[in-house]
């Protein structure tokens, strides 16, 4: 597929058809995701590919028990009336959430904080957070960019950072490697199209914030 129609049609998909991704195209989206750039080439990700049913089960159990709380106080917040984009929010986090029972193969993705040489919560940590994200964070694009060439839906939630321990005990992952992002992927029961965003213009300054670039007549 041409790269502009890929990566303008990766919308999120939540909505997924059980059907199991073969082992060949899915070996080819984690070795594309594997050629993303980091800081001193550091390649600082790992991978947790989980096809298991009763480990996916789990994980989606500890999704819920994060969503059902953070919808209340993020989303609800004790209103009586709901705007309609609040009653979307929340029927599409439904959505995903029970869909994670039924999408094939759920990538959990790992940092190894020894490659990145910094405390995890250190000084130096808080002050360059962004050499040690901005180093994980291509890999899963480029992992989502190559399985929607392929035809494979895919989303990214950070949603089960705060229920790390109880991850890494389901996947035995070691202590040493930090929970990023969960990105479950299969094929999708609806359609791949380009996803809303703003106009990028007002977005884009030439040279300095307050000059907006030129606009083509």
């Amino acid at each position: 597929m041409d790269f502009f129609e890929v990566a303008t049609s990766t919308p999120t998909m939540r909505r997924f058809i059980d059907r199991p991704i073969p082992e060949a195209e899915l070996v080819k989206i984690l070795e594309t995701a594997n050629m993303a750039p980091s800081g001193s080439n550091a390649q600082p990700w790992e991978f947790v590919v989980v096809r298991d049913a009763a480990a996916r089960r789990e994980i989606q159990k500890l999704h819920e028990s994060v969503w059902g709380p953070y919808k209340g106080s993020a989303i609800i917040r004790g209103r009586t009336s709901l705007s309609p984009r609040a009653i979307k929010a929340i029927k599409t986090g439904d959505e995903f959430a029970a869909q994670l029972a039924i999408v094939p193969v759920h990538v959990v993705v790992f940092l190894d904080r020894p490659k990145m040489r910094v405390e995890r919560g250190s000084a130096a940590d808080l002050f360059n957070f962004g050499a040690t994200y901005g180093s994980i964070f291509p890999a899963i694009e480029l992992m989502m960019l190559a399985a929607r060439a392929v035809g494979v839906g895919t989303a990214m939630t950070t949603m089960l950072t705060s229920k790390e321990s109880e991850t890494k005990a389901i996947l035995g992952v070691p202590d040493q490697y930090q929970l990023i992002a969960l990105v479950p992927m299969g094929y999708p029961a609806d359609s791949f199209k380009r996803p809303m965003r703003k106009p990028a213009f007002p977005r884009i300054h030439d040279g300095r914030w307050d000059r907006g670039w030129p606009r083509q007549s």
